[in-house]
């Protein structure tokens, strides 16, 4: 063979190599995982619904993810934790946003339709007990409750602020609830009302989101109600609240990470299974839990559960 067919056979090897190289080359996503440029999860569309409370974690994180990664699709709406839940259960969404476990009667659901609810959990979160402004005048420090108070408000089993405590202004107690299915009134419920063996007065006026509970006790004189950590603003009185009547505890980020603040709970994504392994449920539930996810979750006023650097 001569010099020339060496150089060609050369040639056409190297270049075998390098396309050989090209081809199998891994894509790192920001989840760790390797995965090749053309992977289907690139060009399917997941929708998620469910919590009015995980909705800014879920909206924010769908917002890098596909400014990340062009072709995908990520559709977020918000409902409620019980509606999110049922639209995995019926086949409407891929991913259920709850700020509870799924109940006995969830379970029960998805079972008898061939659905299995395997939780994943995001971020934690604190309920904050809130008042109108107008309670607390005249008080020099934050008003101080204890579990047990709280749930004889919303029993009605005081009616009156000064029943509460001889300090607060002798004005009727306007309550604000929830709707049902609220993932937000059920940890309320489960936290606060049932250990004392009591339910949340049924002349409550309902709300059914975080920020429209937060605008009418803004808005209504001595009203009282509860919304997640991450929606107090200037505009209401966020309560302290002791479990032994002795320490009171600021709702924080900080109190809630330490685990000392009383009415503290789990964030999660519900889906149909274990995500299929490079799917796009998979692919953005890992990027949730992964360190850019989880400085969403704490720029939108939520407690990171996993590493965010």
């Amino acid at each position: 063979m001569n010099g020339t067919s060496w150089t060609m056979l050369l040639f056409i090897g190297l270049a075998g190599l390098l396309v050989g190289a090209f081809v199998v080359a891994p894509v790192l996503e920001d989840g760790g995982k390797s995965v090749s440029e053309d992977s289907a999860w690139r060009y399917e569309t997941i929708y998620v619904t469910g919590s009015t409370t995980v909705l800014p974690i879920v909206s924010e994180c769908a917002k890098k993810f596909m400014l990340t990664y062009d072709e995908p699709i990520v559709s977020v709406s918000g409902g409620g934790s019980g509606t999110g839940i049922a639209a995995l259960i019926d086949g409407t969404a891929d991913i259920a946003a709850a700020s509870r476990l799924p109940k006995s009667t969830e379970y029960a659901s998805a079972a008898s339709a061939g659905v299995e609810l395997i939780r994943h959990e995001i971020a934690y979160d604190g309920l904050v007990v809130i008042v109108n402004p107008k309670v607390t005048q005249g008080l020099s420090s934050p008003l101080n409750l204890t579990l047990e108070q709280i749930a004889n408000i919303f029993a009605r089993q005081k009616t009156t602020w000064n029943q509460v405590d001889p300090s607060l202004p002798n004005h009727n107690i306007f309550l604000y609830n929830r709707e049902p299915g609220s993932g937000t009134r059920g940890s309320f419920e489960e936290i606060v009302m049932e250990p004392f063996g009591l339910q949340i007065s049924d002349d409550a006026s309902i709300v059914s989101s975080n920020p429209q509970m937060r605008q009418n006790v803004a808005d209504t004189d001595y009203a009282i109600g509860y919304v997640g950590l991450a929606f107090i603003d200037e505009t209401i009185d966020a309560v302290w609240v002791s479990d032994d009547g002795v320490t009171y505890y600021e709702p924080t980020n900080e109190n809630v990470a330490d685990g000392v603040y009383p009415i503290s709970r789990s964030l999660y994504m519900v889906t149909n299974g274990v995500p299929e392994s490079g799917s796009l449920i998979d692919r953005f539930i890992d990027f949730v839990k992964n360190p850019k996810g989880q400085q969403i979750v704490e720029e939108v006023g939520f407690i990171a559960i996993y590493p965010t650097e």
